[in-house]
Order: structure tokens, then sequence, then C-alpha cells
């Protein structure tokens, strides 16, 4: 079913960036468990309808996405919305003790935060390579290009001019700030990532010139990707060390196989699938047809009699597995081609096979 992102914020088609993000803040204030204590369960999946809902509407590309086809991907394969999908927590920092309580668990909002889209995001990255199923039958090395954050070459990724790293004075190394709000009796505490740091707990002592203290500087970085025989559409290779770099500390790098059918054939796990057309003369008496898939040649034995629709198999003639023993198998489905033009002589021959073939089951007449 379909999802009307705009019904679920109650907003027109029409309205504005800050329309949007107005009806997401009074829906998710609305929906604070605190507020709805006795459906609290219904009100967190409401609040992540809201989320999902906001997440495409307040981006410009998923919103155009959505506005022409009606859904929008996420991720390769994935049209579902999930909450590392969410990239808005930063741009809600008055929302951050809603956010914490439905989804933090023990660790409070930060921990949610560190986990999904805050300042201790993950240093992997994900980046996609499209192939034939050809490539995935053999296997085929390929180059990719991609951007990344490098360590810095000066300050070789300690984001200090000269390599000297201190505690963070403003949250004693904690990487944490303590927000006190409201007077008297009634005071709430928050706790945010630190500003100073980043959440990281220390700071250079003197900041290099040129990453200004962040340890890494943007490349666009060249690898040969190896892909294995038999791959599978979806499948993750990862390269270790090739991610974004911080401080020191650096992420793998995901390559996501989409894998396209071709050529009329198509896969099913290991198994691939074919149609093969034979006359009608071939499917009445039998034959032997030779099939080529990709640059591997095999002989199908096609008994008299077979018929249209019929689906025979040649073993091990599929895709190989990834372990390298063994394959899948060739699925052929026969196809019988009823000529659109025939010469008097084959016009009087099946003439002559309807007249036997009525002699034959003359019973069948009343």
């Amino acid at each position: 079913m379909v999802k009307d992102y705009y019904k679920t914020l109650g907003v027109e088609r029409n309205s504005s960036q800050e329309e949007i993000k107005k009806a997401f803040r009074n829906l998710a204030r609305k929906y604070h468990p605190d507020t709805n204590p006795e459906n609290k369960a219904e009100a967190e999946e409401k609040f992540k309808e809201v989320s999902e809902a906001y997440e495409v509407l307040s981006d410009e590309k998923k919103r155009r996405m959505y506005d022409q086809t009606g859904h929008v991907d996420f991720g390769p394969g994935r049209s579902d919305f999930t909450w590392q999908d969410f990239s808005h927590f930063e741009d809600f920092s008055d929302l951050r003790d809603i956010f914490g309580r439905i989804f933090g668990g023990g660790g409070g909002p930060d921990s949610f935060f560190s986990g999904f889209g805050g300042q201790q995001e993950s240093l992997d990255l994900l980046t996609n390579i499209r192939i034939g199923l050809e490539d995935a039958f053999y296997g085929i090395t390929k180059t990719i290009k991609y951007k990344r954050n490098a360590p810095c070459n000066q300050c070789k990724g300690s984001g200090s001019r000269d390599g000297k790293i201190r505690t963070c004075s403003t949250c004693n190394g904690s990487g944490q700030q303590r927000i006190v709000q409201g007077q008297g009796f009634f005071k709430m505490v928050t706790v945010t990532t630190c500003r100073t740091c980043q959440g990281r707990g220390r700071i250079p002592s003197e900041v290099c010139n040129v990453c200004k203290g962040s340890g890494s500087t943007s490349i666009t970085e060249s690898l040969e990707i190896q892909i294995p025989k038999g791959s599978q559409n979806g499948l993750r290779l990862r390269v270790r060390g090739k991610g974004q770099s911080n401080l020191g500390q650096t992420g793998d790098l995901f390559v996501v196989l989409n894998v396209a059918d071709e050529n009329g054939i198509t896969r099913n796990n290991d198994d691939l699938y074919i149609i093969n057309e034979i006359s009608f003369p071939e499917a009445a008496l039998g034959t032997v047809k030779e099939i080529q898939i990709f640059r591997e040649k095999h002989e199908l034995k096609i008994l008299g009699g077979t018929q249209p629709g019929e689906v025979l198999r040649i073993k091990g003639a599929g895709m190989p597995h990834m372990n390298g023993h063994g394959a899948g198998d060739l699925l052929v489905e026969i196809k019988v081609v009823v000529p659109k033009h025939l010469t008097s002589a084959q016009k009087e021959l099946i003439s002559k096979l309807m007249d036997d073939n009525g002699k034959k089951h003359s019973w069948l007449k009343g």
C-alpha cells in the first residue's frame, strides 16, 4: 500500500520546508510517551511514522522521487524505513529528550544519537557497483572511484600541528556536557555531546593548518575490487581500512553488488533460467539442441512429445557456488513456435495429420 507522507504530517503537497518542519515538531510532541501513558506502544509507532514522513519530505531528492513514483529507496534493495535512515536528529535539539526516551534505552538520549547520525557516527562507507550476470558468472575485477576522508598527511591524522593532544577542558575528557534547564525545584538535566571536542574528549594543542584539527582531508580514491564467481545480487564486499578517517581511526568500505539479468537469462538463487524456442516437429519427434550460456555450451536432449511450457533441467550448468564447489542448474522452458506462413506441401502434410488424428479419436464424436 502506498504511504501518504503528506497526510501523515497533515500538510499540503505544496507545503514549504518550514511548514513541514513545524508539522513534524508538533506531532513529535503530540506522541511523546509521557502524554500517552495508556497507549505508549501505539504512540511510539506513530512517532516512527511521522519521522519517516519527515525524512522523505524534508529531503529535496527523496521528496521528488516520492512525488514522481509514490515510493522512496532508503538503500540498496530497501523500501522500508529504519532509524538508520533518519538524518535529522541534530535539527531538533529541543526534542532530544523525546528521541532518547523512546529509542535510547538505558544509555540516555546521547546513546541513541551516537548510534544514529550523531557525532560518533560510524566511519564505515558504503558504495554500489553494477555488474552483469555474466560478470557474476565468471568473476571479474572492477575499478571503482569514490570520495572519502583520509588521514591528513600534514599531521598524520592527529589533527594537531605539533602532534600534541590535550584533554578537553570543557568536558574533562568525557566527551559529554551536562546542561541544566529550569529554575527552583524543577530542573531538567540534559546530557549532550561536547561541542568543544565534538565528543572526542581530547583536542589538539595546536590545530593543524591543513585539516583544521579534523585529522582528515577529502580525497578521491581508486580501488580494484575482486568480484568472486557466483556473486549474488546485494552481496557486500568489505575492504578494510578504506572508509572514513577521524583522528587516527579509520572505518571500512562496503561495496554492494547490483547484479542485473541479461541476454534473456534470469537467476533464482544459483539456478539459471532461459526460454528456448523449438518447432512443432521437433517437439513432436524429439531433437537435440545446443544451448549456449555466456561462453559455455551444453547439449539439451528434447524427447518426442515434449509439451509447450515444459521445463527441462541441465544439472550443474547454472551459477557457480561461491564456496567454489559445484554449481546450480540450468532450467530451460520449451516454447513451441507455430509458423505463420506455410507452403502448400506443408499445409497438405498438416491436413493429413489432422485427418489421421481425427480418425484415431473418432470415438470422441457423438
